[in-house]
């Protein structure tokens, strides 16, 4: 039998239902393709109502040229923000080719992968519920087109008659009944099944620069990119002691090496054993969530004394985790903020060659302005502090500065004299560094925002910040940070400082506070439940999460439960049983349109047996005493008893027509034809 075609109402069904699979990619998406999208979909949804096509050709150029536009965009690096993107591409255009069921099923499938694929972008609540609002519809549409596929060919002149979306708060009440009966079988799901510490495979991650801004290099420019993005970076509470806003720095890739623009990590030097280290308070301790970064920089106060389990100590006492942060991560840390770092190092004249290079012919004019400072006799603290009253009486604080040159110390120093704090830790460790004083530059956070609905702390991408470390005979490296010198109000009240929220920002403060709450609580309850976590869940039970045949008995036992509440649930909220005569008028009805009687769906009993009676005139008689008792029954209440019942339920059931009763020329219609009364 051919299956019908795609009717209006369905194809209405698709194209809302389709494109909410990508409602929760968008918002990564670039803005001309979002407006392209839009377009597209638009001229779909004419077309399609209008039952209009494009023609093949005009469909795989406008496929082609959109798709490298696309790549383009992302530098043809495939990631996963490209596949995403990629993805709600493909699913907009395959509008345009909606025309039979099988289609329509194709992207009905095709989106309900793009409402998966989404968690690899984010796991957020917000993507949740996205992903949830388009499997709704989507299951909608998937019950639309399947009702249509198994309706008689009478039924769509009837069920297409009315309004396109007729009926569409009982199709989404089934959608969401369906889905909330998966639930007790996702629950098992997630806390039972096996979790690995280590992924067995990895995503390739994103095309475009990983969220956390910080990098093995810097260059000017690199952190002013994160001053106006306030999504967090990490979330933090404290176990004792809280240090004040100004004491946080979050220590992050310590730069070494500088080539006359960029200063860069040396994986070398890193490798070797952490710099000794002499606490002279006593530690912090603190849990750090991480949000994804696709870098492997554990961001902990400066200095941590430890490093917990999958993160390492470098050399220079910054964290670096095993495997990239590309989920939400939680570790418990401890640090000391008045310590001696490396007061006596391993290699004394090593470390000063290697921490006052500087590449030849760069910068003159600052080299003569240090060696100015030194033939008047000013020692290594006086270096300091003669470059520091040099930023706080010339300099000012700015995140548009003008652009530099070859010579970018010299250029800042004498010229422009304003940026923020990667030019003046740059500058300031050139400085020390022609000082024959041994100096590098540190990257990270400081300072951070207390949310009292959560009570904890969060650090903002816009808290990025780089200062510098001197390393001085008998106190070892000390931190310096001149950006305090030139704008002390960035480091006391962080990145708030460098713009004026208003206002309204004031009065959505406790708004967005109890968003960030929420967010931190479904990181905790949701995403932070790894490995070690179920452990501690299946440790009360008696259960070794280390044995699989234990962990596997209790899943199968779990799933089994579940499969079992559900099943339970359906048949609760299944509607009543059909009468059993009725159900056996049915079956003979179907009986009578397999034998060429002409049956729609508003006939009467009556009007069908009649209509039979005429076409099979040898069991005319039989037909209708059979329909004049359901119709006795049915329609002019008669009571038949059980056994009358029974009877007439049989014979209805067991009602066949000899092949000497047929007539020879059949124009029979299918079993899908069948009246249900």
């Amino acid at each position: 039998m051919k299956r019908p075609a795609l009717d209006r109402r369905r194809f209405l069904w698709c194209a809302i239902a389709v494109p909410t699979g990508t409602l929760a990619i968008l918002p990564t998406l670039p803005a001309w393709l979002i407006t392209l999208l839009g377009l597209l979909w638009a001229l779909a949804l004419l077309l399609g109502l209008r039952r209009l096509s494009l023609p093949m050709p005009l469909r795989v150029a406008v496929t082609l040229l959109v798709s490298y536009a696309l790549l383009t965009h992302y530098g043809f690096r495939f990631g996963r923000d490209t596949g995403a993107a990629l993805i709600t591409l493909l699913l907009v255009l395959k509008l345009f080719e909606l025309r039979s069921i099988r289609d329509a099923r194709s992207a009905i499938g095709f989106s309900l992968f793009a409402s998966m694929a989404a968690f690899l972008l984010d796991q957020g609540p917000t993507m949740l519920l996205l992903s949830g609002l388009a499997c709704l519809l989507l299951i909608a549409a998937l019950a639309e087109v399947t009702d249509l596929e198994a309706a008689p060919a009478a039924a769509p002149a009837v069920t297409t008659s009315g309004p396109l979306l007729g009926g569409w708060a009982p199709r989404l009440r089934q959608s969401l009944r369906l889905l909330l009966l998966a639930l007790p079988l996702a629950a098992v799901g997630f806390f039972l099944f096996p979790r690995l510490a280590q992924p067995l495979w990895g995503f390739p991650g994103r095309a475009n620069e990983p969220r956390m801004g910080l990098s093995d290099e810097m260059s000017p420019g690199d952190i002013a990119q994160l001053f106006t993005d306030d999504s967090p970076a990490m979330r933090v509470s404290f176990r004792g002691p809280i240090p004040n806003p100004e004491q946080m720095y979050w220590r992050g890739p310590v730069l070494t090496r500088f080539d006359g623009r960029t200063w860069s990590r040396s994986r070398f030097l890193e490798r070797a054993l952490p710099e000794q280290f002499e606490p002279l308070g006593p530690p912090i301790h603190y849990e750090v969530t991480q949000e994804p970064t696709g870098r492997n920089y554990v961001m902990a106060l400066d200095v941590p004394v430890s490093d917990p389990a999958g993160v390492g100590m470098t050399h220079s006492r910054f964290l670096l985790s095993r495997r990239a942060l590309d989920d939400v991560r939680r570790f418990e840390l401890a640090s000391v903020l008045d310590y001696r770092l490396d007061a006596k190092p391993r290699y004394l004249n090593s470390m000063q060659q290697r921490m006052t290079e500087l590449p030849e012919g760069f910068n003159p004019r600052t080299r003569d302005l240090v060696r100015q400072w030194r033939s008047e006799g000013t020692d290594d603290r006086g270096m300091i502090e003669r470059a520091l009253r040099l930023f706080n009486r010339e300099f000012s604080y700015t995140l548009e500065p003008r652009l530099l040159g070859r010579n970018s110390v010299d250029d800042f120093l004498f010229e422009t004299r304003a940026g923020y704090c990667e030019h003046f830790s740059s500058a300031f460790t050139v400085m020390m560094r022609m000082a024959q004083i041994p100096a590098r530059v540190v990257t990270g956070y400081q300072g951070a925002y207390y949310n009292a609905v959560g009570d904890h702390w969060v650090v903002r991408m816009s808290d990025a910040h780089a200062w510098s470390e001197v390393w001085l005979r008998g106190e070892g490296w000390v931190r310096v940070d001149p950006t305090s010198v030139v704008a002390p109000e960035r480091i006391e009240r962080g990145s708030d400082s460098l713009r004026d929220i208003g206002s309204w920002g004031r009065m959505l403060r406790p708004l967005r506070d109890t968003a960030d709450w929420l967010r931190r609580g479904w990181n905790d309850l949701v995403l932070g439940f790894d490995s070690a976590r179920q452990q501690r869940l299946l440790k009360p039970l008696g259960i070794d999460s280390r044995r699989w045949q234990q962990v596997g008995l209790l899943l199968a036992v779990s799933a089994g439960l579940a499969l079992l509440v559900t099943i339970w649930l359906m048949r609760r909220a299944a509607p009543p049983k059909r009468d059993p005569l009725l159900q056996a008028w049915d079956q003979f009805v179907r009986r009578l349109c397999r034998a060429g009687t002409r049956c729609q769906p508003h006939d009467a009993p009556h009007t069908i047996a009649e209509r039979a009676a005429r076409r099979l005139p040898r069991s005319a008689a039989r037909i209708r005493a059979l329909s004049q008792r359901f119709i006795a029954w049915r329609y002019a209440g008669d009571v038949l008893d059980t056994a009358s019942r029974r009877a007439l339920q049989r014979e209805l059931r067991g009602f066949r027509l000899p092949r000497s009763h047929l007539p020879r020329k059949k124009h029979g219609l299918t079993a899908d034809q069948s009246i249900r009364r």
